[in-house]
């Protein structure tokens, strides 16, 4: 009985970790194939920041200071690991074709005929990126089999890349000073065209102000009303003293009938109904012009300004790539790390050797 359960044990421990570690042991010894990795760290600053001091990195992280743009950094993280950057690598250095070639390590190996998902997924694996929230340095890797071609790939991202984010940064500016500049079309042409219309209704009423011209006809009444007034008083005066046929009387009530009538006449030009062409009407109807135009003329100031405002803000979203860490030409292969990785699946596989043997316990004490 003990040694039926010393060959179950020896079979356990020959499954769950010998024949796992042979094929370990096998593949990092025959088949894995060296990998070189390229490095380097970029940052996407602001224009215009450049010649601000630089701080060791350990003042930045511990000052919390970010002079990196970090919205546009994750968008570069993004776009160097998308299909969009492995077609241009595909044009520039017919990237698929360098991991076609090394057949012999079949964890790293790509197939000729794989589709396009699968080409997108390799890249991935073999080109990294990796945004430090603290430094806001975006740190990018890549293996290949061939140190040369690492550092070749790396530099083509870094061009790419670099001309993504002049673009991206450009296109925000851009579309700010477009959007500002048909504001500002708009406004002028609403402005330009309540200026007509004043122009057009000061030539066809022929009037320069009609709230002056309303206002001077006013004082006119005024006036006339003022020496009617005075005459119908004179006029009393003479009537106590005199005869109503005497010339004086007469001529004082002509004098009265012709300011009366004069009075009239002019009220009714000053004044009339919502319609018609007396100087109430044309005033108000040239307020409501000036108004318009009023409010024409400041919204095409404000527009005016607003364009200046954009382009201020425009010129702070330009964006350029720094390199602060540039690729390095690997001499020595840093993957496969063949003893930690051969150490680590060790401990895994002891790990489950002793949950599987725990489980085998249990189901023999439950079967006794």
């Amino acid at each position: 009985m003990i040694d039926f359960e010393s060959f179950k044990t020896r079979r356990l421990a020959i499954f769950v970790i010998g024949l796992p570690m042979l094929i370990a042991i096998l593949y990092y010894s025959v088949f894995a194939m060296d990998r070189y990795v390229s490095i380097a760290q970029v940052a996407v600053r602001q224009a215009g920041t450049h010649d601000a001091p630089q701080l060791p990195g350990l003042a930045v992280m511990l000052g919390g200071i970010n002079p990196t743009s970090r919205e546009e950094t994750l968008y570069l993280r993004e776009f160097i690991t998308s299909n969009d950057m492995l077609n241009v690598l595909q044009k520039k250095l017919d990237w698929g074709s360098h991991y076609q070639g090394f057949f012999r390590d079949p964890l790293y190996w790509l197939p000729v005929d794989t589709t396009r998902e699968e080409l997108l997924e390799y890249y991935q694996r073999v080109v990294t990126a990796h945004f430090d929230e603290q430094t806001g340095l975006l740190t990018v890797e890549v293996q290949a089999f061939d140190e040369d071609f690492a550092q070749e790939t790396l530099r083509a991202i870094l061009t790419e890349s670099e001309r993504f984010v002049n673009e991206l940064s450009h296109r925000m500016a851009r579309e700010q000073m477009k959007f500002a500049q048909s504001e500002l079309a708009n406004a002028r042409k609403v402005y330009e065209d309540r200026r007509a219309e004043v122009l057009q209704f000061q030539s066809t009423n022929k009037l320069l102000d009609a709230q002056a011209a309303a206002q001077a006809r006013a004082d006119v009444i005024a006036e006339l009303e003022g020496q009617l007034t005075r005459e119908r008083a004179a006029l009393k005066g003479l009537q106590a003293s005199l005869n109503a046929d005497s010339p004086q009387v007469r001529q004082l009530k002509i004098r009265i009938r012709a300011l009366e009538q004069q009075v009239d006449a002019e009220g009714k030009r000053l004044v009339s109904q919502s319609s018609g062409d007396q100087l109430n009407v044309v005033a108000a109807k040239f307020r409501n012009l000036t108004i318009d135009s009023g409010i024409a003329e400041e919204a095409y100031k404000f527009a005016v300004s607003a364009v200046e405002t954009a382009r201020i803000e425009a010129s702070k979203k330009i964006r350029s790539l720094v390199t602060v860490v540039s690729p390095n030409h690997p001499e020595e292969a840093i993957y496969p790390r063949r003893i930690y990785n051969l150490i680590t699946i060790f401990l895994g596989l002891l790990l489950l050797y002793g949950i599987a043997r725990f489980i085998v316990a249990t189901i023999e004490d439950h079967r006794d």
